[in-house]
């Protein structure tokens, strides 16, 4: 017998030790089951098939047949969860509860692949875009999120869109996305631009290999585009908002991640915001060739708009008429009311502006400074101050504060009525609102000519 053959022999002949001698220290890394690696590799190859039906089912949409398989794991997959392989289970189960709108449950399994992973990327990305979907549904009023459980999932999607981000700092995805909870969900773009601009820098800082590797998240580099030029716009950066979607055009144009429909709209847009009206016409054209929608009342809007600007009214009010009188929406209703007023047809323009201001809840302001403006222009001043009275407590009473709007022409028609004192106290109060109104100066001077005229007749 060999010397490591009798060392062995020997080793086996003195360790017949009892149960209870042996010291076993198992933690999260290891247990005494995991000696067993035959049994370790049949629970591993069974997660591994599980896995391989749910990606199976997945190509196929059949969200229900994986559920009825595999949810709960608890009850369907019990020696997994026993052996702790059931984490990227659930993690795919979370995926699919997500699809029927089923989140609460969905929230519940991506918790568990957190709580057992919590450096995980994906983890973390799934969990806050599960979030951030249940918002959105919430949004379309396909689930109930009232409340403090609104606030709370919201709350939830920011804390785990900004851990993924960690986990991953040269994203796009996590950082696109949490932009759009920001923008359109919570209505805070000022918070949404800098994560926008970031996913385009990330993106465009990647070389091609890395590119590749990392398509998947191409479309929300365009998707962050087109959001950024539009904030941009918003702030008055037109110029860059062009540039930057030109590039989109350039970048989606194989691929449309975004409609025809939406990118020409909004190179409509710019080209308006620029001044280029030709440019705008065209892109806005193209636009409406894109698109059967019954919903694109917003490129008619705009491209009526444009060729108000352009002075050819037949053609707009010939664009603004397409759409059917029922489909109105206030904003559309307002540029016809101004291109009625531009071909000077006031009695129409008048019914047309009061019809809107008494359906419309949230913008009445705009369709009363309407009025205001037309009375103002016929003489009518009486009338005129009791619209920009109208607007200036609807404002009050909806926003918090008095509109400037309201205030000025509220004074310039009790100036014209003569009663200057009035007048004065209502100049005051929009130079204490707003001392950088664009006509406060020129009220001002008229209110002081008119004072001295008075003060010199007297």
């Amino acid at each position: 017998m060999s010397t490591a053959a009798a060392t062995l022999t020997q080793i086996e002949s003195s360790a017949v030790l009892s149960e209870s001698s042996v010291s076993v220290v198992e933690d999260e890394f290891i247990g005494l089951s995991d000696l067993n690696t035959v049994k370790s590799e049949v629970f591993q190859h069974q997660a591994r098939q599980v896995l391989s039906e749910i990606e199976e089912y997945t190509r196929e949409n059949r969200w229900d047949d994986i559920l009825a398989m595999f949810y709960p794991v608890e009850s369907r997959l019990p020696e997994l969860v026993e052996r702790g392989v059931d984490v990227e289970i659930r993690s795919r189960l979370g995926f699919v509860l997500g699809q029927v709108k089923r989140f609460d449950d969905a929230l519940s399994e991506l918790s568990v692949c957190v709580a057992r992973d919590p450096e995980s990327f994906s983890y973390h990305g799934s969990l806050a875009y599960t979030a951030y979907n249940s918002l959105y549904a919430a949004k379309n009023k396909e689930i109930v999120l009232a409340g403090n459980l609104k606030k709370q999932r919201i709350e939830l999607a920011h804390r785990h869109f900004q851990k993924a981000q960690l986990l991953r700092p040269d994203g796009v995805t996590n950082f696109y996305r949490e932009g759009m909870l920001f923008k359109q969900l919570e209505g805070k773009p000022d918070r949404a631009l800098p994560l926008f601009k970031t996913a385009v820098t990330h993106w465009e800082a990647l070389n091609a290999t890395q590119r590749e590797e990392r398509h998947q998240e191409r479309k929300n580099y365009v998707k962050s585009l087109y959001q950024l030029a539009s904030l941009l716009l918003d702030t008055g950066n037109a110029m860059e908002s062009l540039r930057l979607l030109k590039t989109c055009l350039v970048e989606d144009e194989k691929s449309n991640h975004l409609s025809l429909l939406f990118k020409y709209f909004a190179l409509g847009k710019v080209n308006y915001h620029l001044n280029q009206l030709a440019d705008a016409r065209d892109a806005l054209l193209f636009a409406l060739k894109c698109t059967n929608d019954a919903n694109d009342d917003f490129v008619h809007e705009l491209l009526a708009r444009i060729y108000l600007g352009m002075d050819n009214l037949s053609r707009a009010w010939e664009i603004i008429d397409k759409v059917p009188l029922k489909a109105r929406r206030p904003y559309y209703r307002w540029t016809e009311a101004d291109i009625l007023c531009a071909m000077k047809i006031f009695d129409k323009a008048r019914t047309v502006l009061i019809q809107c201001q008494e359906r419309d809840s949230r913008s009445r302001h705009k369709s009363l400074i309407r009025l205001v403006r037309i009375e103002y222009l016929s003489g009518n001043y009486q009338k005129a101050s009791e619209y920009a009275e109208a607007a200036v407590r609807f404002f009050q009473e909806k926003w918090g504060k008095p509109l400037d709007d309201g205030l000025f022409w509220q004074s310039a028609s009790q100036l014209r009525l003569g009663n200057l004192k009035e007048a004065r106290a209502l100049a005051m109060s929009l130079k204490a609102q707003n001392s950088r109104h664009e006509k406060l100066g020129k009220l001002m001077a008229a209110l002081e000519k008119s004072e001295k005229t008075v003060s010199g007749a007297s």
